[in-house]
């Protein structure tokens, strides 16, 4: 995998640099970039005793190419992150994210687009800002690919259809393979000039090394546009999950004898669905909020979960090089033994990462953060916290502009 999506970043480069300067392309960059952290960590594994500490070094070179033209966009990446621990020199590792997509459109009613990727990686915090979950420092395997398009059905009415396809793989007996497929169908209906209703119905597939979850969901919603600068999307609904594991039972086998049996095992789960986000995006000043409540895969345990989610993001330009940010978020990944699987999940997770940056130019700058997470595994009745402070300078240099 890893030879191939070289070779195609490889061949893109080349073709690029072969076409003639008076051809049809809009807008072709090649972008290498390399960015530089240092970072102080004082509990990698989120212990709640024992704390492991340790200074981290990241160096972490890419390469991303775009090319635009008028009915296509063609983007290729490669980013490797060369991680050395000072005093847990075991847990050096290199991760590496490959990442491809191709979109068309076919006529400014139908446009389509593909995205494919293949990622290797190892850090314990890979998930939490976006799962609320931590992970050992196994190595996990991740295969993606998705295709969606569009299709405007009249002046009022859009049909959208999606499908995501994603297998993770963790060098590791006791850690649970996942193996997830979704597929989308929606329609969207223009209510007013800023108002858009929404109507999506999907069906997800997430199964585990010794269990599976099929499940139908459906949702409603609507999308307002308060100004160009804000955006508001709301959608509610419910999906119907089944899942099937196995478990082992002592049965009596005559004449006098319990013996173990595997048993199969069927639960059925009706549960609500809510997703609802506030964007805006203005000169000096970003801002995005968003809360979610759905049954969801949860890459690393060995099922699926309820996920609660909070997530929050400004970032405010004070003035053209100095600039803030501030990110924060809330995870209860929730999930009773016997609903989703043999095994329960009950996990509440909370971040806050506050930085600064500054901007020598507008592809150099240096940014500086803390990042505070804690974690409570309530089915222990502990918690565990991580402090991680870091200072970051990336620099990019886009080649044929």
């Amino acid at each position: 995998m890893l030879k191939s999506i070289c070779r195609l970043l490889a061949s893109a480069v080349l073709f690029a640099l072969l076409v003639p300067s008076g051809a049809s392309c809009d807008e072709f960059k090649l972008i290498p970039s390399l960015a530089l952290q240092e970072a102080y960590n004082d509990n990698i594994f989120f212990t709640p005793d024992n704390r492991t500490k340790s200074w981290v070094a990241t160096v972490s070179p890419g390469l991303a190419l775009t090319n635009k033209t008028e009915k296509m966009d063609l983007g290729l990446s490669a980013l490797v992150n060369v991680v050395r621990y000072q005093d847990e020199s075991s847990l050096n590792r290199d991760d590496q994210y490959y990442k491809g997509r191709f979109g068309y459109a076919f006529s400014p009613k139908v446009n389509m687009q593909a995205e494919a990727g293949w990622s290797r990686d190892y850090q314990p915090d890979r998930d939490i800002a976006t799962t609320g979950l931590v992970l050992s420092n196994i190595q996990r395997d991740r295969t993606n690919a998705g295709l969606s398009g569009n299709w405007v059905l009249s002046e009022r009415l859009t049909a959208g259809a999606s499908y995501f396809y994603e297998r993770d793989m963790y060098d590791s007996p006791t850690v649970s393979d996942l193996e997830m497929n979704q597929v989308n169908l929606g329609l969207y209906h223009a209510l007013g000039l800023a108002t858009k209703g929404r109507f999506n119905v999907g069906y997800g597939s997430y199964r585990y090394t010794a269990q599976d979850t099929n499940s139908f969901w459906g949702t409603v919603g609507i999308e307002h546009r308060v100004h160009e600068l804000w955006t508001i999307i709301v959608d509610v609904g419910g999906r119907f999950a089944r899942t099937k594991y196995q478990v082992q039972e002592l049965q009596f086998v005559p004449p006098s004898f319990l013996v173990p049996v595997t048993v199969d095992k069927t639960s059925d789960e009706w549960s609500g669905v809510g997703k609802a986000s506030i964007n805006y995006k203005g000169e000096k000043t970003t801002f995005a909020l968003s809360l979610s409540y759905d049954l969801v895969p949860a890459s690393g345990t060995s099922g699926a979960t309820q996920r609660t989610a909070f997530l929050f993001d400004i970032r405010q330009r004070f003035t053209y090089e100095f600039s803030g940010a501030l990110s924060t978020g809330y995870f209860l990944n929730y999930a009773s033994a016997g609903q989703y699987g043999l095994n329960s999940l009950d996990e509440q997770t909370f971040f806050v990462v506050p930085s600064l940056r500054y901007e020598f130019m507008r592809d150099l700058y240096l940014d500086l953060g803390y990042n505070f997470t804690d974690t409570q595994y309530n089915n222990t009745n502990t918690s565990a916290n991580r402090n991680l402070v870091f200072v970051r300078l990336f620099a990019q240099y886009p080649l044929f502009e």
